[in-house]
C-alpha cells in the first residue's frame, strides 16, 4: 500500500482528517485539486465542539493564534443600534475547558491545516492533482489521479471522499445528494469597511426589512454581508453596483466605504447522500451532506464527521475484532446526527429568518432575546450553537438504553484541577462515579452532574471521540468487559494495569 488511508479532497475536512488519523497513528494521503488555500472567506467560525477535537489532536493553538478567540456573541440592530442578543459563553465554562466562539476564515484555517499536515510524518500533502478514478475490493482501495504530466495509482486500505458537494468521489461509487433545495436566494460578500464599527458586536442585524439583513464581523474592519434576494430577479440586476450599494447601507447605513473582498448569489440546500458509507470508501463533510449556512455548522459538521471516521479507521486497521462492523457504524451515527440534529437546527434557523412574515420574524428574535437574558436559556443557546448537543441513538456500537448514552461527555473539571478531556487525551477512557474498586485504568467523577441522571456506582466507556458508547449502573467487572467489547466492536484489548 502506499497509505493506509488516501483522502480524496484538501479542504478543512481532508486535512483534519488526515490530522486525526495522525493522532491515532495511521498514514494518509491527501489529494488536493487546488494548488493554495481558497481565498474566501468562506466559513468564518470554528464552534467549541470542533475546538474540543482539535484539542484532542493536539492542533488547537495554532488556530486559536491565527483567529480570533471571543467569550461573548452579541448582536445589535443595525438601524436603532440597540443590543438584539447577547450570549455569554462563560456559562459554559463548567462543561467546557475554554468556552467562546474562534472566529477564523476558511483561508485561514486551511493555511494553517496544511502546514501542519505537511509538518506532521504520518501526513502527505499532493496538491494540484486531479482524481479520475476510484476501485475497490475486500481489502483495498485504488485511487487514479493525474497531476497533469501523468497519470498515477495509489492504494490504501480506505478511502474518504472530502472533495465538496461537486467532487467526484461520491459519483464514483454511485451516490447523490437528495433533499431540497430553499427558494430562497442568497447574495454573500466580504467588506472591508474604512473606519472601525461596533468592535464590540459580531453581528448587525436588520428586522425591519422583509427579507434579512445581515453582517458578520470576522476580522478587524472586515464582514460578511448576509441578504436574501428571493427567487425573483436577474442576476445582473441582484449583482449590480446599485444594489449591492443599497444592502451596504441597509446594515452600515448610508455612505459607508467598503472595499469588496468577495461577492456570491447562491440557493440554500439541504441534503445529504443516502449512504455514507459504500465498501472501503466513506464521504464526510459537504460530499456528504449539504446544510444551510444559517448558524454556520456545516464546515463544523465537517470536521465532526472526520472525528468519527478517525479513530473508527485507525482501529479497525488493527487487524483485531470487527472492523468492518466499526467502520460502517459511522455511516449509521453521522446520518442520524445530520438528519436528526443539525439539518434540524439549521432548517428551523433558516425558515425563521427567510420564511417568516416581517411581523412574525420581529416578534420571533424579540422573545428569543429577553428568553436568553435567563442561565438557563443561555446554556441552551450556547449548547445548540456550539454543536455541543445531539445524540446517536440508533448506533450498533452505543448501548442507548441509557439517556447519557450516545452523547458527548460534558468536560467537567475534577478536584485536581484537571479536565475529564485532559485525562483523556483523545483516546479511550473508563470513568467511574460512587463506590466501586476497579482495578483497570479509570477516572473518578466523585459527584457526578445530576443531568447525568446516573445511579451510583456507575461506570462510563468513553470514546475516542468524546462520547459515551455505555453507562453501566450496577457494575461487574463482566459487564465492562461486554461493553468494552460491544463499544470498539473487540479491535482494541480492555486497557490493564494500574488503577
Amino acid at each position: 500500500m502506499d497509505a493506509a488511508v488516501i483522502i480524496v479532497g484538501g479542504g478543512p475536512v481532508g486535512l483534519s482528517l488526515a490530522l486525526g488519523l495522525a493522532r491515532y497513528g495511521t498514514q494518509s494521503i491527501v489529494l488536493e485539486r487546488k494548488p493554495e488555500p481558497v481565498p474566501e472567506s468562506r466559513a468564518v467560525v470554528i464552534w467549541a465542539r470542533t475546538q474540543e477535537i482539535f484539542r484532542d489532536w493536539g492542533v488547537y493553538d495554532a488556530l486559536r493564534a491565527a483567529g480570533a478567540f471571543t467569550t461573548t456573541f452579541r448582536a445589535i440592530n443595525a438601524r436603532t443600534e440597540r443590543e438584539l442578543i447577547r450570549l455569554d459563553w462563560t456559562v459554559m465554562g463548567d462543561v467546557v475547558a475554554d468556552p467562546g466562539v474562534l472566529v477564523i476564515p476558511q483561508n485561514v484555517t486551511e493555511r494553517v491545516l496544511r502546514e501542519l499536515v505537511r509538518a506532521n510524518p504520518l501526513c502527505e500533502l499532493r496538491t494540484g492533482v486531479e482524481v479520475t478514478g476510484l476501485r475497490q475490493d475486500t481489502q483495498f482501495v485504488d485511487v487514479s489521479y493525474d497531476d497533469g504530466n501523468a497519470s498515477h495509482t495509489l492504494r490504501g486500505s480506505y478511502a474518504v471522499g472530502c472533495d465538496g458537494a461537486h467532487g467526484i468521489t461520491r459519483h464514483l461509487i454511485g451516490l447523490t445528494l437528495e433533499g431540497i433545495t430553499y427558494d430562497t436566494r442568497v447574495v454573500l460578500s466580504d467588506e472591508v469597511l474604512d473606519h472601525d464599527v461596533d468592535e464590540d458586536a459580531l453581528a448587525r442585524v436588520r428586522l425591519d426589512h422583509p427579507q434579512l439583513r445581515a453582517a458578520i464581523r470576522f476580522a478587524p474592519r472586515t464582514w460578511r454581508i448576509i441578504a436574501p434576494v428571493g427567487k425573483d430577479g436577474s442576476t445582473e440586476e441582484i449583482l449590480s453596483e446599485a444594489a449591492h450599494k443599497q444592502r451596504l447601507a441597509e446594515v452600515f447605513g448610508e455612505g459607508v466605504q467598503t472595499t469588496t473582498l468577495w461577492t456570491s448569489l447562491f440557493q440554500i440546500h439541504r441534503r445529504h447522500a443516502q449512504r455514507f458509507i459504500v465498501g472501503r470508501v466513506a464521504l464526510a463533510g459537504d460530499a456528504a451532506h449539504l446544510n444551510s449556512p444559517a448558524g454556520g455548522q456545516g464546515m463544523n459538521a465537517g470536521i465532526q464527521d472526520a472525528a468519527n471516521l478517525a479513530w473508527k479507521i485507525a482501529y479497525a486497521l488493527r487487524g483485531e475484532g470487527d472492523g468492518d462492523a466499526l467502520f460502517e457504524s459511522y455511516d449509521i451515527e453521522r446520518r442520524e446526527m445530520i438528519t436528526g440534529t443539525i439539518e434540524r437546527f439549521t432548517d428551523r434557523l433558516t425558515r425563521v429568518a427567510m420564511g417568516f412574515p416581517l411581523r412574525a420574524k420581529q416578534m420571533a428574535v424579540r422573545a428569543m432575546s429577553r428568553a436568553v437574558r435567563g442561565r438557563g436559556m443561555q446554556r441552551k443557546a450556547c449548547r445548540a450553537l456550539g454543536m455541543l448537543s445531539g445524540r446517536y441513538t440508533k448506533s450498533p456500537i452505543v448501548d442507548a438504553r441509557h439517556p447519557l448514552a450516545g452523547r458527548r461527555l460534558d468536560d467537567l473539571q475534577l478536584p485536581d484541577g484537571t479536565r475529564l478531556d485532559t485525562r483523556r487525551a483523545g483516546g479511550t477512557m473508563i470513568v467511574v462515579a460512587g463506590e466501586f474498586a476497579l482495578d483497570l485504568p479509570h477516572v473518578v467523577v466523585p459527584v457526578p452532574p445530576k443531568r447525568w441522571h446516573v445511579k451510583l456506582p456507575v461506570v462510563l466507556i468513553v470514546r475516542p471521540d468524546g462520547c459515551v458508547a455505555c453507562v453501566i449502573e450496577k457494575p461487574t467487572q463482566e459487564k465492562i468487559e461486554r461493553a468494552w467489547e460491544k463499544a470498539f466492536c473487540s479491535t482494541i484489548p480492555l486497557p490493564q494495569g494500574a488503577a
